[in-house]
């Protein structure tokens, strides 16, 4: 199995839920603040891009949470990211560093600083225990409908949902978050990343042009109205060296945050260097006109 990022993180989300003796879904981030004796507030975002802040005066500390999202989900994980700047090891003294007192976080996996990610993997953990997690995603069936399934169970979003869906499925499994035509961000599953030969999708690559994600980001009301569509693509349209086994891909609009999610998931999916095999197995046993028939791309 891959190691996994941010580890650590995820190690002191599964501390403070033992410590509170939180076994059950969903857990509620502003009950944990309440415990710290951490106030949380809402509030309308002060700048574009910032989900939330963590304020220190003295020895107290304050969150705050945007509006700007209606998305109780969203507002929950906003919360539990600003719970890992104050609990994580070594992120007080970052954040607060040269006197300042607020921080203002862009949380949801989309920033490249290591404190932040390592917030997000922190406000993961601690909402969506592997444990529990994993014990829910044997209950459903693969693809958008578990994502929302296991959403509602969580309490919350899509997007963090669908990210820690990836990452703690044994189906193979990738989630997408794209704006426009580019990659905003890709998780893969294990058995995915796995894979012999094959390349991962890289953030602001491309969305591969015919697939149903690609029509879908061409019309802006799409991701307005949060409509959905459902597609058949195969690994290669969206992987270099994926093969040709054919994949459903699921598309949503998320609305307000201004993005698309696709997941992107199949059965079992056999090796490339096994397809290869299995192909020329095939041709080795048909007969000497049935081979000449076959199209001259597949001998």
């Amino acid at each position: 199995m891959a190691r996994r990022d941010f580890w650590q993180a995820e190690l002191r989300a599964s501390v403070v839920l033992a410590k509170r003796k939180l076994s059950a879904l969903p857990v509620d981030p502003f009950a944990i603040a309440e415990l710290e004796g951490i106030l949380c507030e809402k509030i309308s975002s002060p700048s574009p891009g910032i989900s939330g802040c963590l304020l220190k005066s003295a020895d107290e500390f304050c969150i705050f949470y945007t509006d700007v999202f209606p998305s109780d989900g969203f507002r929950r994980f906003t919360v539990a990211h600003e719970l890992g700047h104050y609990f994580l090891d070594g992120h007080p003294e970052h954040i607060f560093a040269e006197g300042n007192v607020r921080h203002q976080s862009d949380s949801g996996f989309i920033s490249d600083d290591h404190y932040e990610r390592e917030a997000d993997s922190f406000a993961a953990a601690l909402l969506m225990p592997e444990t529990l997690f994993k014990t829910a995603c044997d209950r459903v069936k693969p693809g958008l409908k578990a994502v929302e399934n296991l959403a509602e169970q969580c309490g919350t979003s899509l997007t963090a949902t669908a990210i820690r869906y990836a990452i703690l499925s044994d189906d193979p499994i990738t989630v997408i978050c794209s704006k426009d035509n580019r990659v905003q961000f890709a998780f893969m599953s294990n058995s995915l990343k796995e894979r012999r030969g094959l390349n991962w999708i890289k953030k602001n690559s491309g969305i591969p042009e015919g697939t149903a994600t690609a029509r879908f980001n061409k019309d802006p009301k799409n991701v307005a109205q949060a409509t959905r569509v459902t597609s058949s693509s195969t690994m290669d349209a969206w992987f270099d060296c994926g093969g040709s086994l054919e994949v459903v891909e699921e598309v949503v609009g998320l609305g307000n945050y201004g993005r698309t999610l696709t997941v992107l998931w199949g059965e079992a999916l056999a090796d490339p260097d096994d397809e290869e095999e299995s192909k020329e197995d095939d041709l080795e046993h048909m007969l000497p006109s049935d081979r000449w028939r076959r199209p001259r791309e597949d001998r």
